[in-house]
This record gives structure tokens, C-alpha cells and sequence, in this order.
């Protein structure tokens, strides 16, 4: 489905049929707007369930900080494990394999492969809902009119943020498969960051795991591969000492603590996932082994705002889709305990 970020189960298909068949026998007793919002909920919900049960390949585009890329998208479930491959078509040569595990990158020209632990994001870019509880806590779902995407029909979906400390998003989910044809990422303000949209999507049978081999010969690439992380679970979150966010923009919470080795400092990379259940934000905290060139402020490429800061010779960013408000009040709200 439509990364840049992944999603899993939350309501499962059975749950939304029986949902769906209950309003079909029942009088319609809900106002016209709440009514529209309750079908809007329902489309996500089959999108969500649906996410990883559709196999598929096609093409998309992708519009960011104001260049437009074309990439080729094959996904499906092998051996109960869901599998992509993405190729790009426009700008540098480049591939990604993706599965549950590991993300492969190859850059043919630079005859280089990098090897990255998998996240919980798909390959195509963009942001859809992990949990339509903090969905319907932060944000509006407003139904809109079919449309057509790819010589299919969708379904419109506007949510919009309650505050100013997240972005909004425009969906295109078609009606009978819950496919995301289209997605947009929109400021607060109204003006577009950001467009995913699928030009050819095809559905398939079954795919076979020739279809996710990297195209290229890459026997003989230079390897990269990152450091293994150690992620801590929610419940040794609460007595994980050392660093945390004193102070977050309302609904974040964080979801997330690991720990990397990198060669630029002589000590692990402290990171942290901050979420709202659709936004996501990252910090990264490293102590350089030269603490006195620290950067300090906010900067910003298309839709990913970050701010960074020195705090007892560690440089700490905070990186995310969402307004500047938000990295700047979690940047600067953050403390260390012994």
C-alpha cells in the first residue's frame, strides 16, 4: 500500500463486513455528517485490514519538495511474508527490496548495497493511520466524492488535524478492495507538501519470489550494512532511565526507544520514535567526537521539519513529517535523568 513510514492489522476484514452488513439491516438514525464520517472510518478500517492481503504491481508518482519521481511497485504476500520491490524510473537508478526483516538498497551506479533494518512502513511514500483509536482522537475524517484514480474509482478522504501540530491528509482508498490509489499531505496552512498517486496498479493471483530478486548483478557491489539496534518493549519504556521528552505537543506519546553503534561516535546513537498513531517523529541523540560543533535551529526539506540542539556535548535532532511547532517543542524538551 501507499514512506514514508508501514502498517499493520488493526480491525480485522470479518469485523468490517459484520459492520458494514449491520448498517445495511438498520434505519439510518445518524445525522448526515456524523453518518458520512462513520462510512469514512469504515473505508479506512478495510484499508487497514486489507493492507497486507492484496498482491499487486504497478506504477506510481511521487511529487516532493517540488520534484516529481516514477517508480515501478510490485508487493504481495510469499510464504506468509509480505514482500516489495521498488524500482525507480525517473533520477538515479535505484532499488529496494523490502520484507519484514531487512530493506536492501541498490544503487547500481554507485555500485553500492545497503542493508537496513525493515520498518513498520511500506515502500511507497506516505502516511496512513496505525490505530483508528488516536485517528479519531487528533484528527477529523471528512467523506467526499468518487473519484478515479488509474482507471479506477476511489473513494475521497479528508483528515484534518484538531490543532496546529500535525498535517493533514487527503485519501483515495478504492471502495471494494480498500487499495490506497492516492495520497496527499497537506500544511496546516493548505498548501500541498506532498502526493502520492498510482498512474497503473494491477492485481495479482500470487507472486512468486523471483518477482522480489534485485534486477541488478550485485555480486560484486561494496556491502553496507547498519549496526544492530536494541529496542526496548512499552512496559521497560516506564523504567528506562536516561533520556526523555519532559514536554509533548498533545496526543504524542513515545512508542519507541533504541539503540545504535555508529562510526561517528565513540558511543551508542540514543533514538526515540514519537507518535500520534499517524505521525511519526524521530530523535536522535549522539554524543560527536567533537561536542563543540554542535548545530542549533530549525531546518526544513519539503514535508520533514527538523530541529537540533546541544545539550551536555550531545547533539540532539528531531526529525518528522509534521509542522515545525511540534520537532521544536520535543527538540527543546528534552532532559537527561540519572
Amino acid at each position: 500500500m501507499l514512506k514514508i513510514n508501514l502498517v499493520r492489522f488493526f480491525i480485522t476484514a470479518s469485523a468490517v463486513l459484520f459492520a458494514t452488513l449491520a448498517q445495511a439491516q438498520q434505519p439510518n438514525t445518524l445525522p448526515l455528517n456524523a453518518q458520512a464520517e462513520s462510512d469514512g472510518h469504515a473505508l479506512i478500517d478495510k484499508m487497514l485490514s486489507n493492507v497486507d492481503q492484496i498482491n499487486y504491481q504497478g506504477t506510481f508518482v511521487f511529487m516532493h519538495s517540488g520534484q516529481l519521481h516514477t517508480m515501478r511497485i510490485v508487493r504481495g504476500m510469499v510464504d506468509g511474508v509480505v514482500k516489495e520491490r521498488l524500482t525507480s524510473l525517473s533520477g538515479e537508478p535505484r532499488e529496494v527490496v523490502r520484507d519484514t526483516e531487512t530493506v536492501t538498497c541498490v544503487w547500481p551506479n554507485r555500485r553500492l548495497v545497503t542493508v537496513d533494518p525493515s520498518s513498520a512502513n511500506h515502500g511507497i511514500p506516505t502516511i496512513v493511520p496505525r490505530e483508528l483509536e488516536s485517528l479519531t482522537k487528533n484528527y477529523k475524517v471528512v467523506s467526499g466524492p468518487i473519484n478515479r484514480i488509474a482507471d479506477h474509482k476511489c473513494k475521497l478522504l479528508a483528515i484534518k488535524p484538531i490543532d496546529q501540530f500535525r498535517y493533514g491528509y487527503e485519501l483515495c482508498i478504492e471502495p471494494d478492495t480498500g487499495m490506497l490509489l492516492r495520497s496527499k499531505m497537506i500544511h496546516p496552512r493548505g498548501h500541498l507538501l506532498e502526493e502520492v498517486m498510482f498512474t497503473h496498479v494491477e492485481y495479482l493471483d500470487s507472486v512468486d519470489h523471483i518477482n522480489f530478486y534485485p534486477e541488478n548483478d550485485i555480486e560484486n557491489f561494496t556491502w553496507r550494512k547498519s549496526g544492530q539496534a536494541t529496542q526496548y518493549s512499552r512496559t521497560q519504556l516506564q523504567h528506562e532511565k536516561g533520556w526523555r521528552v519532559s514536554k509533548l505537543p498533545p496526543g504524542f506519546s513515545v512508542s519507541k526507544i533504541s539503540q545504535r553503534i555508529m562510526t561517528t561516535s565513540d558511543e551508542p546513537v540514543h533514538h526515540m520514535v514519537v507518535s500520534d498513531g499517524v505521525a511519526s517523529v524521530s530523535v536522535f541523540i549522539i554524543k560527536p567526537r567533537q561536542p563543540k560543533r554542535l548545530f542549533e535551529g530549525l531546518s526544513r526539506r519539503g514535508s520533514i521539519n527538523a530541529f537540533s540542539r546541544g545539550f551536555d556535548e550531545h547533539q540532539i535532532t528531531v526529525l518528522g513529517e509534521v509542522p515545525n511547532e511540534t520537532v521544536k517543542m520535543i527538540g527543546s524538551s528534552i532532559v537527561h535523568s540519572e
